[in-house]
């Protein structure tokens, strides 16, 4: 364990103190509990929003799986339709 100091306003002190007196604890267990309390409602928060997140990709997923992928060459096929065009002209001119 560290040791830490902290300053606090009359009436957090007051609160504290009656919490610590009331539980029998010491003011530092109190500290302790009550930060251990905050930093795990901030996980909970936390891998609540990263579900979230999650949960909107799978949904844009899902969404682009309906629509397909196109899985062609685009480059190669515009050149083959321009060759083919190509000598589409060549054949009108011969």
């Amino acid at each position: 364990m560290k040791r830490s100091q902290v300053i606090l306003d009359d009436d957090n002190d007051r609160r504290l103190r009656e919490l610590a007196s009331r539980e029998g604890k010491s003011i530092s267990e109190i500290v302790r509990q009550i930060l251990d309390e905050y930093f795990a409602e901030r996980e909970r928060k936390a891998r609540e929003k990263a579900l979230e997140v999650l949960r909107a990709l799978d949904q844009i997923r899902e969404q682009t799986a309906r629509c397909g992928v196109y899985e062609g060459d685009p480059v190669n096929e515009a050149r083959d339709e321009r060759d083919a065009e190509i000598e589409d002209v060549w054949r009108q001119w011969s």
